[in-house]
């Protein structure tokens, strides 16, 4: 009930305290026809027209060899591992306990490219160079920037250069997970090719920090690209046409991309505010937070639901907090969050709590 419920309340809040806002399938198209009016040719089978153009920009942006788009995040880390696999001749990869192929993906590394995934490191923590070196053997190691579970938090950079050095000397390939790659920049104060630069493979969304539709891009050498396009077609990813989300990529690169450093300076101020009147653990260094509520994640739904009723606001959903008895609630301070000011958040988590009371 909880879900038909947060559906229906989230339907009926013209604000939302998270992201670029909510979309319908009408917005969407909307958006996608606005883009097109800019230009652009379709493709055929993913070669050519739109598509072509956005992953050499994303390719020029990041300065990679080579990129190609792919429909989603999920084939283009398993791709970019199974091809690190097979280029290395062993099958272990290891990743922090709360990386997506751990948490989302039904076990496809080992299922469908027998893959030996080996979590370190601390789920509620931010993963060592020396726990993602420990495994014997490992064809890669995949890095989060930023780790989500934590709350958005990054390894310095200093860090991921010294991974990429000890890395390279045993002969492992460096995957950045970067899903959320774009919100990094203001953080490490320096171009993200720097940070490419550092990796083998770097996945990066075309639809969580730039708002598309659906997407990714995988970024590499050369030949680990003509790999990934293979690979592509065996996974079924090469549809008859992508330039629906190459055009909503288009659109992001251009809208949201120069607003991260607004997102990031809204984010901290948030924290800021909320920290006052809840626990805000640590402090955002992307647009990504957490909030812990003093409950389990059923009350502290319900609560989050009563205020973003009464106040018009949508304030999301709870999910399991790092202690017994609490709960977390992850907030993205994106340009739908920027319509609400840190003082109006405030009050907001201040009235959450006080239902929980």
């Amino acid at each position: 009930m909880s879900a038909e419920r947060a559906a229906a309340v989230e339907a009926v809040c013209p604000r939302r305290l998270y992201g670029h806002g909510r979309s319908t399938p009408a917005d969407d198209l909307t958006a996608l026809a606005d883009e097109a009016s800019r230009g652009g040719e379709p493709d055929r089978y993913g070669e050519g027209g739109v598509v072509t153009e956005v992953e050499e920009q994303v390719r020029d942006l990041l300065g990679a060899e080579a990129a190609v788009l792919l429909p989603s995040g999920t084939m283009a880390q398993q791709i970019a591992l199974r091809v690190h696999a097979d280029r290395t001749g062993r099958r272990a990869v290891a990743m922090h306990p709360s990386s997506h192929p751990l948490l989302h993906e039904e076990g496809t590394l080992a299922a469908l490219h027998g893959l030996t995934p080996v979590a370190v490191g601390r789920p509620e923590e931010l993963v060592t160079i020396d726990e993602l070196l420990a495994p014997p053997e490992l064809a890669a190691v995949l890095l989060e920037l930023p780790q989500r579970e934590t709350g958005g938090q990054l390894m310095a950079y200093d860090g991921v250069a010294e991974l990429s050095a000890r890395c390279r000397a045993g002969g492992t390939a460096l995957h950045l997970d970067g899903a959320r790659l774009w919100e990094c920049g203001p953080a490490y104060a320096r171009p993200l090719s720097d940070l490419v630069a550092l990796a083998d493979s770097t996945y990066v969304s075309l639809y969580k920090g730039l708002a598309g539709v659906a997407g990714a891009i995988l970024l590499g050498d050369a030949e680990l690209v003509a790999a990934a396009r293979i690979w592509r077609r065996r996974h079924g990813g090469t549809l008859p046409s992508l330039w629906p989300l190459a055009l909503g990529a288009r659109r992001g690169l251009r809208e949201h991309l120069p607003r991260m450093p607004d997102y990031v300076a809204h984010a901290v101020a948030l924290a800021a505010a909320i920290g006052a009147v809840a626990e805000v653990p640590t402090q955002p260094v992307t647009p990504l937070f957490h909030v812990v509520l003093p409950a389990a994640p059923e009350q502290a739904e319900e609560a989050l639901l009563d205020v973003a009723e009464e106040s018009g606001v949508f304030l999301g959903r709870a999910a399991p907090g790092p202690r017994e008895g609490t709960s977390r609630r992850e907030l993205y301070a994106g340009a739908a969050a920027l319509e609400v000011t840190p003082e109006e958040a405030a009050d907001l988590f201040s009235r959450v709590v006080a239902k929980l009371g």
